[in-house]
């Protein structure tokens, strides 16, 4: 790392907006060097450092390392919930009225915001000096997880034959996300655990629980889709050139 690592300008764009704000958030608070120390941090110093320096896109292992210390507070998480999410699952950690856990779910909302600007601009780059044709995908097996968790949810509500008594005008888009043509945001996953949950008959089903789970499992699915056509744009243009 150089002795003086570079300061991002807020004002030469998001990503230098996002790397600044990440900095200003951690003044006063433990150190990079600190962090990435510690036995359960899951990035490395130089990849800490050069997340703050707004170059590039920083992996989201690198952004959670950082926020998990800065946004969130490790003195309070509780051992006993094994969340699934190996990247953000410390926020579901936290207590549910834990004042860091606020603050870190608008951090990372905020970096997957940017994350999907920075991938339609690096997308648009390409399409402009490097042509290729649309490209059809498969549905990733983390949309298909995605699938069965919603199938399970409507299955609990005894309902499945009759989806219009859960969802009314929402059934046809309820539709396309078991079809994996598209994949809920998080309002709708939110209120997609609401309906189901005030159907179940199981009445100690944790709902905030299912909320983080489905959320989480439909970011799964969408940089899955990201990544699955990455990797066929990639095939097509190596097809075109040959």
């Amino acid at each position: 790392m150089p002795a003086r690592p570079r300061i991002p300008d807020p004002r030469k764009g998001h990503l230098e907006k996002f790397a600044f704000d990440l900095r200003e958030l951690g003044v006063g608070k433990v150190g990079v060097s600190w962090i990435a120390a510690q036995d359960d941090a899951l990035a490395s110093r130089p990849a800490l450092y050069a997340a703050l320096s707004g170059t590039r896109l920083p992996h989201p292992v690198t952004v959670s390392t950082l926020l998990r210390w800065w946004a969130g507070n490790p003195d309070d998480e509780r051992a006993s919930v094994y969340p699934r999410d190996p990247i953000w699952g410390w926020i579901q950690r936290l207590p549910a009225d834990h004042e860091a856990r606020t603050v870190a779910s608008e951090w990372k909302a905020r970096y997957q915001r940017l994350a999907r600007a920075e991938e339609r601009r690096r997308w648009a780059k390409n399409r402009k000096w490097e042509p290729t044709p649309p490209v059809q995908i498969d549905i990733p097996p983390e949309q298909h997880m995605l699938i069965a968790q919603l199938k399970e949810m409507i299955e609990r509500t005894e309902l499945g034959q009759d989806m219009w008594l859960l969802f009314g005008s929402d059934t046809l888009r309820m539709e396309r996300y078991l079809s994996g043509k598209v994949i809920p945001r998080h309002s709708s996953c939110v209120r997609i655990v609401l309906i189901c949950a005030s159907f179940h008959q199981d009445q100690e089903s944790d709902t905030e629980y299912e909320i983080e789970r489905l959320c989480t499992a439909a970011d799964l699915a969408r940089l899955a889709r990201v990544r699955e056509r990455r990797i066929a744009r990639k095939a097509s243009r190596a097809a075109v050139r040959n």
